[in-house]
């Protein structure tokens, strides 16, 4: 079976870890350039702030509300990504990073034929005392399902604790019922338009389709799509990714800098780190952008920059 386990608020939960006043307050981290809001905690979804809301906007918001403002470390969360990977590996042999803050493996199915919901929760426990970090973790028979089933969890953490696991097929259909076709993985708000004519609003009237009809829809994305949600594993399945537009590398001094070989150093070596990510995703860079600032929440506290392709 799959599993997908993901860090709640990733961004968020990593600054807090090694900054504890940041706990149980409102807090939002930026973007590359400090544009927009790229993570928010609970407390600050709570304040309507919306992602990736420009800074100058909410201001006032901010202010009022003593919203705790971050820039994102890159670096930091690179590093809790291999951590918690390595706690995952502990429990599994097969290990799959989809994303910073998510990752797919495999755990045994039990001999009732359901997800091994307590070694699922153990995953948790371990990643959360050895990184500090936490969690939620989806099961299911395919990976498009276990991507649903983390989507659930995370709707109702106080609800499953944390862990749904859908190899039942009668849970399956009462939460697909109630569960919007936009929320479910590779469905974007273009297609689900598409699909809202055709009847399809829900994640169980998307199982109903006929896969023919799901091809002439949305392609064989969306054919692969329905055969996973019923259960039927597709070799290497992951809906197509949007194109990269940009590849950025850019990270703050942990102190003011002022001389020009030190922030010459620091751009040359964003500039390298920016080319390796350009040639291992297979994209030509048109564009170079170099760029520093001044912090904005601390005086002027040199930044530096990174690389668009």
């Amino acid at each position: 079976m799959w599993a997908i386990l993901d860090i709640e608020n990733f961004y968020v939960s990593a600054e807090r870890l090694f900054d504890p006043k940041l706990r149980n307050v409102p807090v939002i981290v930026l973007s590359n350039n400090d544009g927009c809001a790229v993570a928010r905690s609970a407390e600050a979804k709570a304040l309507h702030i919306k992602m990736g809301a420009p800074v100058f906007k909410i201001r006032d918001t901010i202010k009022r509300h003593g919203i705790e403002v971050r820039s994102s470390n890159y670096e930091l969360y690179s590093d809790l990504n291999r951590r918690f990977n390595m706690v995952i590996a502990e429990f599994s042999d097969t290990v799959e990073i989809y994303s910073i803050d998510e990752s797919f493996f495999r755990l045994p199915v039990l001999q009732n034929g359901l997800g091994d919901v307590e070694t699922a929760h153990r995953v948790r426990e371990s990643v959360m005392r050895s990184v500090g970090l936490p969690t939620r973790v989806g099961l299911g028979p395919t990976r498009a399902l276990s991507k649903v089933a983390n989507a659930l969890a995370k709707a109702s953490e106080k609800v499953w604790g944390g862990v749904i696991d859908l190899h039942d097929v009668e849970l399956r259909r009462r939460l697909f019922a109630a569960w919007p076709v936009e929320e479910v993985w590779g469905i974007g708000p273009a297609l689900a338009a598409r699909l809202r004519p055709l009847g399809v609003t829900t994640a169980a009237d998307l199982t109903a389709m006929p896969p023919e009809v799901a091809r002439s829809v949305g392609t064989v994305v969306l054919e692969r799509l329905v055969r996973e949600l019923n259960g039927i594993e597709c070799d290497g399945f992951q809906p197509e990714p949007e194109p990269l537009k940009a590849t950025a590398v850019t990270r703050c001094f942990g102190e003011p800098v002022s001389d020009a070989a030190t922030i010459r150093e620091a751009m040359v070596r964003r500039a390298v780190r920016a080319a390796e990510k350009v040639r291992a995703q297979g994209l030509v860079a048109t564009r170079l952008i170099a760029f520093m600032h001044g912090s904005r929440y601390k005086g002027s506290v040199p930044a530096e920059g990174g690389m668009t392709p």
